[in-house]
């Protein structure tokens, strides 16, 4: 992802009226410091305690300049996320540009939604991402984001802030996305998977897929033939794999709206199907998913499995 493939809306400038700097609690003890040493100075009229209050001034205005310059100019070019299931932790990668000379360090990045009270921000200043981005170069971090419902979850709001060099002050500036994470529905039931069904497979509930092209790999299950196991595959990846070919006869299930009627509630019946999807897909089987308003025919895959899971999550039900 680039600054050319970023939306125009997502890439955002940090100028001198985006950043705000103030003094943190360290700045306010050395602020109180500054101010006892400098009663003393005129009280004794002392010129060595007059050098000093000075000098630690100096240095504090030095300080906010650097502070200050290490957000100034980065360019934020957007986020996007993989989709989740629901109690799992979105990670939005966001992406920053720094096409300056100057290496911006000790830079967080969190999640930072409006109207925050006092437990959320606690709560979200545990998941702040810390990092650093080289002089001219792109640079990433991850925004975690609770994922506590299914469908599109909104990245909203981020909050970048340093207190590089000295720690005695804090700039931070707020970046809008747009970005937006699907969630899955969480995958839980007790009804075992479903059998195929003579309408769907014919008389013995299984069907040929071709002859015996080579159709990919998936996890080795017992029973299933030693000659079948791809002995390559586990010797590079330490897991058991089985080669799949389009000549094998392959289950056909329907997943069905009707299959989950006993259940009670819209979310649970959902969440049944989700793990209905989940294990026909480990199993290898040929599955199809019909709930009202959405008929998705038979497949298997990844691609196939992320279509259903994404029907199961913007699933709407009727009023």
């Amino acid at each position: 992802m680039n600054a050319a493939a970023a939306p125009a809306s997502e890439i955002q400038l940090l100028d001198r009226r985006r950043v705000y700097i103030f003094p943190s609690r360290p700045g306010f003890i050395l602020a109180l410091m500054l101010i006892i040493i400098l009663l003393g100075a005129i009280n004794y009229d002392n010129a060595l305690a007059y050098l000093l209050a000075f000098l630690l001034s100096g240095l504090v205005m030095v300080a906010m300049l650097h502070t200050f310059a290490n957000l100034a100019g980065l360019r934020f070019l957007g986020a996007r996320a993989e989709p989740v299931f629901v109690g799992d932790r979105a990670q939005f990668e966001c992406l920053l540009d720094n096409d300056s000379g100057r290496h911006r360090l000790q830079l967080f990045l969190k999640h930072w939604p409006r109207k925050l009270n006092r437990h959320q921000r606690r709560y979200l200043r545990q998941f702040e991402t810390r990092f650093n981005i080289s002089a001219r170069t792109l640079g990433s971090a991850s925004v975690a984001v609770d994922a506590e419902r299914r469908g599109w979850l909104a990245l909203e709001r981020v909050t970048l802030h340093s207190q590089f060099p000295l720690g005695i002050l804090r700039a931070w500036a707020y970046f809008q996305s747009d970005a937006r994470c699907l969630v899955y529905p969480l995958p839980r039931g007790d009804l075992p998977l479903p059998v195929a069904s003579a309408a769907a497979t014919g008389s013995a509930a299984q069907t040929d897929l071709g002859n015996d092209d080579f159709a990919g790999l998936r996890p080795y299950r017992p029973g299933d033939p030693v000659r079948a196991i791809a002995w390559k595959s586990l010797a590079k990846d330490q897991q058991l794999m089985v080669k799949r070919f389009h000549g094998q006869t392959t289950a056909r299930l329907w997943l069905e709206w009707s299959a989950v009627s006993a259940i009670s509630g819209t979310e649970a019946r959902l969440s049944q199907l989700t793990a209905w999807v989940l294990e026909a897909e480990q199993r290898g089987s040929s599955y199809g998913l019909d709930i009202p308003d959405i008929h998705i025919e038979f497949g298997y895959g990844q691609q196939h499995r992320d279509a259903c899971l994404r029907a199961l999550a913007l699933f709407k039900p009727r009023v």
